[in-house]
Formats: C-alpha cells, structure tokens, sequence
C-alpha cells in the first residue's frame, strides 16, 4: 500500500473557480470486487462532514449532486431534527464566524 501513482491535474475547461477531487480505491489492495454499503455508508457521512464545517460559500457535491448542508447549524439539523422531535427538546446551537 505504500506505492501510489502520482496524482492526475488537468486543466479546468470550463474556466470556473473550483476543485474536484475524484476518489479511485483499488479495490484489490482490499480484497474486494466493489465497496460494500458500510464503506460507501462512512464515505457519504465523511462528505456531509466535510459540508458541515464550510462557511457555506462552498458547494460540495457527492456522486454529482450537490450536498444541501451548507453550515454546521444546517448539519446539527441533520441528525437532531426529526418528526419525533419538538422544538421545545431541540438544544439551542449557537454559531460563532
């Protein structure tokens, strides 16, 4: 695991601001045919992560699809909105810039 290819930059065509980062495990490193869902699972969480802590400029997309967590108040929401949650029982998050 400790030979990696250099990594592939090219030129954005399209001229617009941004990085994309695209992920290729080799999978027979792993033992593996495909990502199994717990991966695939923990990789998605790992995205939402990511957005959760932007300032809310930046876009982040998985698979294509851009992520609508845009703060870390949005990603609380996540996880502690609910239909069995009132608003009485919802912590207070408060966010600093």
């Amino acid at each position: 695991m400790q030979d990696a290819l250099e990594p592939e930059i090219t030129e954005n065509a399209s001229r617009q601001n941004f990085t994309c980062i695209t992920f290729w495990p080799d999978l027979s490193k792993f033992r593996m045919k495909s990502l199994d869902a717990d991966i695939v699972s923990l990789m998605t969480k790992r995205v939402y992560d990511l957005a959760g802590v932007t300032n809310g400029k930046v876009m982040v997309k998985l698979n294509g699809k851009t992520i609508s967590v845009k703060n870390f108040s949005e990603y609380c929401d996540l996880y502690l909105k609910n239909k069995e949650s009132l608003a009485e029982d919802l912590p207070k998050i408060i966010e600093k810039k």
